[in-house]
């Protein structure tokens, strides 16, 4: 049997097989987590590699899960002064941008190197928002850190195939080189070792400290439009996957709602139609998370926006989630 040869237009042969080259060489480089951690401070993947790395290195016995609103809102180093003996070290794991999806998939890597429980993590302290709980993956997290076993479980066979096909997957987020100020950091980051905003996961254990002028404006207003939002199924079922995980391997899991400038969230919203956030809560409870009291009194100037602590607030609400923790022998 003879197959049929591929006949290209005369003189584009060289130029085909030099751009299917360059395309390889693209989706290989998106499989190094080497290569995507050199370009941190370019993209928000780079940094979220940066702080699960640490986090492998040197795991905490209190892990703080979330997105943006835990990124720049829980400083560890204040967490942890609520014990007199420093008996208690943190991190921060917010990722902003993050949902369901990729909380699992973080707690997944974490337990396949054996770090949940024992002389790993022992407390996790999972930030909820409603944008956690919503399809979004605007920042391209979902191919390379959501686990693809679950994927494939969950009938999101998308997802799974941008897992493999990441060049595919995270295109969208390619496309922002087109941008002067990100193509001249892209540049910078390829010839020299560059730390993103904020500093690297090691300087502040991974809060974003001096949080403000970085927030990207468009994610914000896609989490207030999310609190309009019932949580989606489809991701809710990666939330429940992880406090089974969590559970199963001994760790005691926390669940904070943080504060807000402007409105309550939908978490302890009375109106009606913050009642599925509401059931998601008291469901949270009777699967033996420990849902922390809401954080309030908050003022106008301990935010930098609608929906972000700055540091003043930042420090504030980690001395109280420490004060929590400790009155229940976390």
């Amino acid at each position: 049997m003879h197959w049929p040869r591929l006949r290209l237009p005369p003189g584009l042969g060289g130029a085909f097989w030099l751009a299917l080259l360059l395309l390889a060489l693209v989706e290989s480089a998106l499989h190094s987590e080497r290569v995507i951690h050199q370009f941190r401070a370019v993209f928000a993947l780079g940094r979220a590699y940066d702080k699960l790395q640490y986090v492998e290195r040197n795991p905490p016995s209190v892990l703080f899960i979330g997105n943006s609103r835990i990124d720049n809102g829980v400083d560890p180093r204040t967490f942890g002064q609520a014990w007199a003996d420093g008996s208690r070290q943190g991190f921060n794991l917010g990722l902003p941008g993050a949902n369901a999806l990729v909380y699992h998939g973080a707690v997944r890597r974490l337990d396949a190197r054996g770090l949940l429980g024992g002389e790993g993590v022992q407390v996790v302290v999972l930030g909820l928002d409603e944008s956690a709980l919503q399809e979004d993956d605007s920042l391209g997290y979902v191919g390379f850190l959501a686990d693809r076993r679950a994927l494939w479980e969950t009938g999101r066979y998308r997802e799974w195939l941008g897992s493999y096909l990441r060049l595919w997957s995270y295109s969208g987020n390619l496309r922002q080189l087109r941008e002067p100020d990100k193509a001249l950091r892209f540049i910078e980051a390829s010839v020299r070792s560059l730390d993103p905003v904020g500093g690297a996961a090691a300087l502040h254990l991974g809060y974003r400290a001096g949080f403000g002028a970085a927030q990207n404006r468009t994610q914000l207003v896609r989490q207030e439009t999310a609190a309009q939002l019932p949580p989606a199924p489809g991701v809710e079922a990666f939330l429940w996957r992880t406090i089974v995980l969590l559970q199963a391997r001994g760790v005691r899991v926390f669940v904070t709602i943080p504060p807000l400038r402007d409105r309550p969230s939908a978490f302890f919203d009375a109106s009606p139609a913050a009642a599925p956030y509401r059931a998601l809560l008291a469901r949270l409870r009777q699967a033996g998370a420990s849902v922390l009291p809401i954080a309030t009194g908050y003022a106008p100037a301990e935010f930098v926006n609608a929906g972000h602590l700055n540091n003043r607030g930042a420090q504030r609400y980690s001395a109280e989630l420490g004060r929590q923790l400790a009155e229940r022998g976390a």
